[in-house]
């Protein structure tokens, strides 16, 4: 589907809100959470939830059409809707790490050493900032980080790439910038400044990072183990004890509205969709063992 939104709409929309001070997104981002987690009557929840399907593209084959016909408590209850039992298939091979939720694969870019500083290739972040652990990073030296842009008509739970242990979850404070491309066009270190949730998995592929970047309009992010207040003031640190067992495909957390991931991974794979820009499915094998 073709973006709706205009290209110079969405750079004066991120010139705005970049200019605007911190507190100001917050407390945009908090009242539309407000209002998407307000109860609707049935026959306005379905019109409403209609008019969004329609005007972004969701694809209902995906939705439990008994939902569908019973409607949606509120807005936010349909953003966060499970998907249809069966609608995405798993790839189960021990030999893949694969994407952790739909959206648009952006790019996959080595991580290397610039100076003392690990970066991605191409990024103005370090990946210290990214996950707020300058020792975490070093693992992925030599590794890949790809990036999954989530469009407000894709599904918005985000999954395990593999089986897994969750040895701890972060919760990074941070600025609620959009993370449309004009967006981070103007703002490049953007993923680094946003609030975000890092979930570190020990895996048969050496550990992996999954970051969930918020963003403008995001009213939270839940994690699917542990509880945390949304929008915090200071980083919190979760040591999981024991670490939760996860299967392929199993939850990790939720966007309460959309926003971005970032998939790390240590030495040893590569990438099976080198063509960015590319759409993928949850499920979809996205990276595979060397050897």
């Amino acid at each position: 589907m073709a973006n709706r939104v205009d290209p110079w709409r969405a750079r004066v929309a991120a010139a705005v809100i970049d200019a605007s001070p911190d507190y100001a997104a917050t407390l945009v981002s908090r009242a539309m959470g407000m209002a998407a987690r307000m109860r609707l009557p049935p026959k306005m929840g379905r019109v409403a939830v209609g008019a969004y399907m329609r005007y972004f593209g969701v694809n209902h084959h995906d939705i439990d059409p008994l939902a569908l016909e019973d409607g949606f408590e509120s807005f936010d209850a349909f953003f966060t809707r499970p998907m249809r039992a069966g609608a995405r298939s798993i790839d189960r091979s021990a030999k893949t790490v694969v994407s952790p939720c739909d959206g648009e694969l952006r790019e996959t870019v080595a991580v290397e050493r610039s100076d003392t500083c690990v970066v991605a290739k191409g990024q103005s972040f370090t990946i210290g900032e990214l996950l707020a652990d300058e020792e975490l990073a070093e693992r992925f030296v030599g590794g890949l980080a790809s990036t999954i842009y989530l469009h407000p008509r894709d599904y918005h739970r985000v999954h395990a790439p593999c089986d897994s242990f969750a040895q701890r979850v972060t919760l990074v404070p941070g600025r609620l910038l959009p993370v449309t491309a004009a967006a981070v066009a103007r703002v490049p270190r953007l993923f680094a400044l946003n609030e975000r949730m890092v979930h570190v998995l020990e895996t048969g592929h050496g550990h992996v990072a999954v970051v969930m970047v918020a963003a403008f309009g995001v009213g939270h992010m839940s994690c699917s183990y542990h509880r945390f207040t949304p929008h915090p003031r200071e980083l919190q640190i979760h040591h999981c004890d024991p670490p939760a067992r996860l299967r392929k495909g199993d939850e990790l957390g939720v966007f309460h509205l959309g926003s971005t991931v970032i998939v790390l991974t240590e030495p040893g794979m590569h990438v099976l969709e080198p063509a960015t820009p590319v759409s993928l499915l949850l499920g979809q094998p996205l990276m595979e063992d060397d050897a």
